[in-house]
């Protein structure tokens, strides 16, 4: 999946922040909590208000998660 994340970070600069973390970090154990992820890997589209507009779980196309980064992004314009 990293590839796909760091292409669409690269794709989307300047107009999102990609954050890719480590499930066995102490700080990121509360992270899950806080957005409820469930298992791995997990994505989470976190709008400018803080609040998850969409989550997935487990591996997904680089199309579906295009497509999700649009609709938040078109949202919050």
């Amino acid at each position: 999946m990293t590839p796909i994340v760091d292409g669409l970070d690269e794709e989307f600069a300047g107009q999102l922040t990609v954050y890719q973390l480590n499930a066995a970090e102490a700080a990121v154990i509360t992270l899950q909590g806080q957005y409820g992820v469930r298992g791995h890997p997990s994505f989470a589209l976190i709008d400018e208000n803080g609040a998850v507009s969409d989550r997935f779980l487990g591996p997904q196309t680089e199309s579906t998660l295009r497509t999700a980064i649009n609709k938040l992004l078109t949202a919050s314009d």
